[in-house]
């Protein structure tokens, strides 16, 4: 950990360049949200370097001398990528701004027009290891077609006829182990990767995405990407956020335990370097790891639990962060479960589960999620009530786990999991990432169980300050059609989006007051702020009130996401209608039953033992 300096910031940002990526307006969207993203990178000491790559079947460097016109030097000769200059192609983010500047300005437009073909992704990323080589840091690319050139190409798969059938869990997994390798020696040099995914060719996620997978890195998809179109202004809002966050450097994370007690598997994105060591390039303060533990002999009264994070900071200051906790053991099963978590438990399962479907089947992971809550709720009947034996009317669950078997529904409903041929490979693997890297508090609510609001009937104080400077919030609905009301409007909230729902016979004057139009139209749609300067207009009150608790619904999201908003009218788009029915988890559907219909089954499972 301290064989060298403290490492600086330094990002090596490949942007594809090619056909299918200016189609898109790719390359001007991205280098513009970099150069708006400039001041906020972590500069403090003026050590950050940063350097850019267009890829397309060529290498585009960029050389960029302090106070000289910066110049593009092209490299086609992709077999073997050697460096066209020796130096000023990663520069000092305050001496080379200006050139920095100048290349991004003219970005866009300079490859607007650009016809070449093919991908080049792993030569750029042999270029990108050689910069970085000697002092680590993060490699962000940035594409829209699928490598086809030099080595790291991908084969094509079809996955259209295999979505819905056994064979989709082998698009899951990567083609070959080429980016695992790369991922495993850049996690020695301590380089990270993010690799971001826009529009919708397919460009094997499964496989380039174990870049980011196996080096504490982040994955994004933004399939409905174009320039000019509110998907692209979601990506420039969360791309640009996440390229400022903070982030450690150069981490390594370690459980202990005390004596019994075994950490047996760990599940997340980061490479494991050891048993029990964690190797994390990049450490983001919203990231989650989570760790099975199995139980070996006998515990004392008291264990402990140990966790230290050594990370960098990015101003160059080595930290270590220790957290110890106390919890005392029990041969009581009514101890445990009145103590238990579920929040933690069905995060956990959820991780498990995922890690489960990446490694052999879904339908082995679908099977062993419901699996192990079986298990749990068979135990409490088994141990704790008086129909241990006995068949019981209704399932049977401790106060503290009493929403365990609606986390695991909606779990099973997720993009993630979810059954069908409605869920295409990229989306399930970018739904995976977030399932193995989301805390519990994120991933649980909002993402897998969405908050519902009536907007039509809001109390008088919801929506304005509560006098501490937090938002009151209304009461949250059930995650079910039967609530939507034909002359009601309804926030249906997840998080990854947000749906407005507005009955066939609503008010069109509560439309006005909402939006500031009498009537709407079912598809994407962009929230107005109707407010004077956050001050209610007359008339327009709702809109206030309502952007308010997005507002606040982001920042209990920490603001990782710009959602994007559709309107889904009861008579409306069939599209927008599915989309809304995959969020109302407590309905049944054609990947999964209702939740009454769950705990039933559940419930003559456990009186069967047949799990």
């Amino acid at each position: 950990y301290m064989v060298r300096p403290p490492m600086p910031p330094a990002y090596v940002f490949l942007i594809d360049v090619s056909y299918a990526s200016a189609q898109l307006g790719a390359p001007g969207v991205v280098a513009q949200t970099i150069r708006d993203t400039l001041d906020q990178l972590p500069d403090a000491d003026g050590r950050t370097r940063v350097a850019i790559i267009g890829v397309d079947a060529q290498l585009h460097f960029f050389q960029m001398r302090t106070g000289a016109e910066p110049q593009q030097l092209v490299v086609g000769d992709v077999d073997d990528v050697v460096l066209p200059a020796p130096s000023d192609l990663l520069v000092n983010l305050s001496d080379a701004r200006s050139s920095l500047d100048i290349v991004l300005e003219r970005f866009g437009a300079m490859f607007s027009n650009n016809h070449g073909v093919g991908n080049a992704l792993g030569p750029a990323i042999r270029a990108a290891q050689q910069m970085l080589g000697g002092i680590g840091g993060r490699i962000v690319a940035i594409m829209a077609s699928p490598p086809t050139t030099g080595e790291g190409l991908v084969e094509p798969r079809a996955e259209g006829r295999d979505l819905g059938t056994p064979r989709e869990s082998e698009l899951l997994r990567a083609q070959g182990t080429w980016y695992k390798n790369v991922a495993a020696d850049c996690s020695r040099a301590q380089i990270a990767f993010d690799t971001v995914f826009v529009g919708q060719q397919a460009m094997d996620v499964a496989t380039v995405g174990g870049l980011a997978r196996y080096t504490g890195g982040t994955l994004l998809h933004y399939p409905a990407f174009m320039a000019g179109r509110p998907e692209a202004v979601r990506f420039s809002s969360e791309f640009g956020r996440h390229l400022a966050g903070a982030a450690g450097l150069e981490a390594v994370l370690r459980v202990r335990a005390s004596k019994g007690l075994r950490m047996s598997a760990y599940y997340g994105h980061f490479f494991l370097r050891s048993l029990d060591l964690l190797a994390l390039p990049s450490v983001d303060p919203g990231r989650c790891y989570a760790v099975d533990l199995e139980i070996d002999e006998t515990l004392p009264p008291v264990v402990y639990f140990q966790t230290a994070l050594l990370h960098t900071t990015a101003l160059g200051e080595r930290r270590i962060r220790v957290v110890t906790q106390a919890v005392p053991t029990t041969d009581n099963a009514h101890s445990v479960f009145h103590h238990a978590d579920q929040s933690a438990i069905a995060a956990l399962l959820a991780k498990k589960a995922v890690d489960r479907a990446l490694s052999a089947r879904l339908e082995d992971a679908r099977e062993a999620l419901q699996h192990k809550t079986l298990e749990i709720l068979g135990a409490f009947k088994t141990l704790c009530t008086q129909a241990s034996s006995g068949a019981a009317t209704q399932l049977q669950a401790p106060r503290a786990l009493r929403l365990l078997p609606l986390l695991t529904l909606a779990t099973l409903k997720h993009p993630a999991l979810r059954g069908g041929n409605n869920v295409r490979v990229a989306d399930r693997i970018a739904a995976m990432s977030l399932v193995l890297t989301l805390p519990p508090e994120t991933l649980l609510q909002p993402l897998l169980v969405p908050r519902v609001y009536a907007l039509h009937e809001l109390e008088p104080n919801v929506g304005l300050d509560d006098g501490s400077g937090s938002v009151v919030m209304p009461q949250l609905l059930p995650l079910s059609a039967e609530v939507l009301a034909p002359r009601g409007v309804f926030l249906v909230y997840s998080g990854a989006d947000a749906i407005l729902w507005v009955g066939r016979d609503v008010d069109p004057s509560m439309i006005a007051s909402l939006v500031g139009e009498p009537h709407v139209q079912s598809g994407v749609f962009t929230f107005p702020d109707l407010s004077d300067n956050g001050s209610p207009r007359p008339g327009f009150e709702l809109n206030m009130r309502t952007n308010n608790l997005l507002r606040a619904l982001s920042s209990l999201c920490h603001g990782m996401w710009a959602p994007p908003m559709f309107v889904c009218r009861e008579d409306g788009d069939q599209q927008v209608r599915l989309l809304l029915a995959q969020r109302l988890v407590e309905d049944m559907d054609t990947a999964a039953p209702s939740y009454s219909q769950f705990l039933n089954q559940m419930r003559d499972k456990i009186n069967r033992g047949s799990f």
